[in-house]
Parts: structure tokens; sequence; C-alpha cells
């Protein structure tokens, strides 16, 4: 039992992962930002009134300086929450919008000089520098709301510039949250270059209009109901040519925890998802066009409706190690894709996807990540959702974040 003890808190001392973060989320099949029916404390980018459940706690994601934040490639961000008084205060650094980000993609803004000279490989029109401050309290209704900003060195219409600044809103009444999130600034301006999907370098300007999601979620006799809507519209210029860009989203479904016993939790959900994007862009055939073969996004449209289900498995193996894991596969789901005017439908294929994560507690203090593996390729460390995944000893954990409760 020594032996085995000191073999975990080796292995804890080498990757260190959280009991609430996006690796607990994403090993149990759910989005990164916030799950409509299970309880962690990303919960609060769904709905900014969740910071009454998630006070008192210091969070850490581990992760690079990147942006675009992904199981293989996670962005560091972390934050502090604290309760005083009747209030729930917090700041988070470095939570960006992969949402925002990718939306930008979208519109051309690919790859942004850093100095305003030859386009970089390494720097993109993304968010940077982003900063989150929330507050809330409980006065009979929780009720929480959340101001986050960024802004990219530079002036305006000079080389590299981007600014966003949103907010977020929500409300807790019993069994049923209401929540709107709400795009207020987002734009960026630089060069991009599009030289490996058959395009050339130049200028592009992203200039964000109204975007927001809102939903509501429901307990209902031991299951969650809940129903999530984005849009956002933003105005993208490549060189002289000016286009639309748009992004529609429905999320409508229902999630269930049950508890098997008193160490054990099965989670299920099932949802109808369906989305659309339309780019103007890909109506000119030009560079973005070229590049809807690498990203749907780049097309001139795409549409999808689908039927993913989820069942995952949360279990305390010891007082100190839960291991988590689950299955997700859409049982049914068609695709459309238009380019340059010619339509393409598909259905879903290799839908099934696998994770699994762990959770290493330390009295008040948890690490947790999602249990690495190779994928198909042989890649070390990526995650577990590649399937055929070999289990690696010697990089044990990916997605790796700890938090901290006073």
């Amino acid at each position: 039992m020594k032996k085995q003890l000191t073999v975990a808190l080796g292995l804890a001392v080498l990757a260190t992962p959280v009991f609430a973060s996006k690796a607990r989320l994403q090993a149990l099949g759910e989005d990164s930002y916030g799950s409509a029916y299970i309880n962690d404390n990303r919960n609060i980018w769904l709905n900014a009134a969740q910071i009454n459940n998630h006070k008192d706690l210091v969070t850490y994601e581990f992760g690079g300086n990147v942006n675009q934040d992904s199981a293989a490639n996670a962005r560091g961000e972390g934050g502090v929450y604290k309760a005083h008084g009747n209030f729930v205060y917090g700041v988070h650094f470095g939570g960006a919008s992969n949402t925002g980000n990718g939306l930008r993609a979208a519109a051309g803004l690919v790859d942004v000089a850093v100095t305003g000279g030859t386009p970089s490989a390494t720097a993109t029109g993304d968010e940077e520098n982003n900063i989150d401050l929330f507050i809330g309290g409980d006065a009979g209704m929780k009720w929480g709301a959340n101001l986050g900003y960024a802004r990219t060195q530079g002036e305006e219409g000079e080389g590299q510039y981007g600014e966003s600044l949103r907010t977020r809103l929500g409300v807790i009444m019993g069994d049923t949250q209401v929540y709107a999130n709400i795009n207020l600034i987002n734009n960026a301006k630089g060069e991009y270059d599009t030289t490996a999907i058959g395009g050339a370098a130049g200028s592009a300007k992203f200039e964000g209009k109204l975007g927001y999601q809102v939903g509501a979620i429901h307990a209902w006799e031991g299951n969650t109901l809940f129903v999530d809507f984005r849009s956002f519209d933003m105005e993208s210029t490549i060189i002289t040519n000016k286009e639309d860009v748009a992004s529609k989203q429905l999320d409508v479904g229902i999630g269930r925890v049950e508890r098997l016993n008193d160490k054990t939790n099965l989670f299920a959900r099932a949802s109808f998802f369906m989305r659309n994007i339309e780019n103007d862009h890909g109506k000119q055939g030009g560079a973005v066009a070229a590049g809807c073969d690498l990203n749907v996004a780049f097309c001139e449209s795409y549409d999808t409706q689908r039927v993913p289900v989820v069942v995952g498995l949360e279990t305390e193996a010891t007082s100190w190690l839960t291991l988590r894991a689950s299955v997700s596969q859409v049982i049914w789901g068609s695709q459309e894709v238009e380019n340059a005017g010619d339509k393409v439908e598909s259905g879903i294929r290799n839908s099934t996807a696998i994770n699994a994560g762990a959770t290493l507690k330390f009295g008040e203090l948890s690490v947790d990540g999602v249990i690495g593996n190779n994928d198909v390729a042989g890649n070390i460390g990526e995650d577990t959702s590649a399937g055929n995944g070999t289990l690696r000893t010697d990089n044990l954990m990916t997605r790796v974040a700890m938090t901290y409760r006073f």
C-alpha cells in the first residue's frame, strides 16, 4: 500500500489535473465552457450566476500561450473566486472565446503579422490577454454578471490590432436557470496568409456585429432539460472584398445524473443539435473558399443536424483518486456543404469518441486531467477521443488543471 501511494504521489507531481475543470468536462463528453447538467466550476462561462455555487477557490488550467483551446493544444488560464458578505467576486485571466476566434478564422483573418511585415506562422487574429471580472449574489434568487475584455497590442488601422468586449448575465431561480451571453465588441485587423490553400497574403479586417448566446435550464424529476441558442454576425474584409459571415446554432436536449452508489455517478445526455454557417466569401471562389476542404467555416454555407448521445461514469476509486470516462456518438445526423455554388450532402461518419480522466485529491487541493494515450498515428499524449489509443504511463495525463478550495 505504501508503495502504491508513493507511485500515485509521484505521478501527481509529474502530471497534475482538477475535480472541476476543462479536463473533467472533456472526460465526461461535455463542452469545456460548461455543462447544462453536470456540476462543475466551468459552468460560470455558461451561466454567470453559477459563481454562487463555485466560490472560495483558486483554479489553474495548465497549457501553453495559445488562443484556440483544444484537447491537443490546451490554453493556459486561471482565476480566483472569493465570497465576501452576500456577494461573490472573481477575476480570471486567459479565458479567450473559442467561438469568437473560430469566427475570425472563418472571416479570413487566418494569419496576422506581428510587426506589420511578413505574415508570421505563429501569430493569428485571435483574442489575446483576456481578462474577465465576475460578480454574483444571492437574495432569494442567485444572480451573476461578467465583463470580459481583450486587446491586442497596436493601434487600429496599423499592423496587428484586435479588441473584444462581452458580458454574461444569468439567474438561478430554484430549479430553473436563465442566461444571456452578449458580444459587445469583437474587431480585429491585420495581415493574413492563405498561400497554403491556394490564396495569397494581404490585409484582412474582422468587424463583429450583434452576437449572443441565450438559454434556459430546468431540473425536472431527476432530469435536466435545456435549450441553448447562439447567433453571431460579422463583416469580413479581405483586401477590398467586403462580405458578411453569420453563424447560428441550436442545442435542445435532456441530461440525467444517476447515483449508482455512494461513490459512483452515471451521466447520460441526448440532444438535437443544428448549426448553419453562411460565408459570402465562398461565393467569390477566392482564397477563403479554396480552404473549404480544410475547414467548413471557409465554405459558402454549412448546414448540419445531428442527435448526439453521451454516457459517462465517474467513481471514487479511493479517498484520493477519482476516475471517469465517457463514450459519445452521433446516432443520427446529416450535413451539407456548399462551396462556390456546388453542394455536397453527407452523413456523419466515425463519430464514436472515447474519453477518460482522473482526479488526484490532497485535502482541499484537487489535480485532474484527461488520461493520456497514443492516438492512431502514434502521437503521444493527445487525448483519448482519437480512439484506438494505448495508455502511456510515462505521459499519464494531458489537459491538466489544479483547484484549491479555501
